[in-house]
C-alpha cells in the first residue's frame, strides 16, 4: 500500500478512535457520532481503492451519471455545515487529527495525487469541510459577515406631568410660528 493511503488511514483511524471515545461517554450526540464513525470507515475504503487504482494505472473512466429521481431517506443525513464534526466531537484530539489531515493534504505526494486524480476531491472535500480545513488549491472560505453595529438607544420620552426639557420648548422665533403669520 502506498504511503498516501497508509497515512490517510492512520489519521482517520485516530479520528475514529476519538469519536468512539466521546460517543461511549453517553454523549448527547452519540447517534450522530456513531454514524460519522461508519462514514469515516467508508471514506477510508473508498480513498484506499482509488489510490490503489492510481498506483496500478488502472483508473476506471469517469462516466456521467443520469440524474435519479429523489427517493425517501431511510436514515437521516450527516450535517453539511462547516466544521460540524469537530464541534460535535468537541475534543482536543479531534482538532489535532483535523490539523494532521490538513498537513497531509499539503504534502507534495498528496498534492500530486490530487492533481492527477481530481475525483479524489469528491471523497476529500466533504471530509475537509466537516473538519473545518481547507483543501489545497481550493479558494479560501468567504470571510464571515461583519458584526452588526449596535444601534444607539432612543432618547427617553419626556416624563408625564413633569417639566419638559428645554430643547422641546417652542419659542416665538421657532420656524413653525413664522409660517403661521
Amino acid at each position: 500500500m502506498s504511503t498516501v493511503a497508509t497515512t490517510f488511514r492512520v489519521i482517520l483511524t485516530g479520528l475514529q478512535a476519538v469519536i468512539a471515545l466521546v460517543a461511549a461517554k453517553n454523549h448527547p450526540r452519540a447517534e450522530l457520532l456513531s454514524r460519522a464513525y461508519f462514514h469515516l470507515n467508508r471514506t477510508i475504503q473508498r480513498f484506499e481503492k482509488l489510490v490503489a487504482h492510481w498506483r496500478d494505472n488502472t483508473l476506471p473512466r469517469q462516466r456521467k451519471r443520469a440524474s435519479r429521481p429523489a427517493r425517501p431517506q431511510s436514515t437521516p443525513r450527516l450535517p453539511t455545515s462547516q466544521s460540524w464534526l469537530v464541534r460535535a466531537a468537541d475534543h482536543y484530539n479531534a482538532r489535532g487529527h483535523a490539523s494532521q489531515l490538513q498537513h497531509f493534504l499539503a504534502t507534495p505526494e498528496c498534492v500530486a495525487f490530487l492533481a492527477e486524480v481530481p475525483r479524489a476531491g469528491r471523497i476529500l472535500r466533504p471530509l475537509a469541510k466537516s473538519l473545518g480545513i481547507q483543501m489545497p488549491g481550493d479558494p479560501p472560505p468567504p470571510n464571515p459577515k461583519p458584526a452588526k453595529t449596535p444601534r444607539l438607544p432612543r432618547p427617553a420620552p419626556p416624563a408625564r406631568g413633569g417639566m419638559t426639557p428645554a430643547s422641546t420648548i417652542l419659542t416665538p422665533n421657532h420656524p413653525i410660528f413664522s409660517k403661521a403669520r
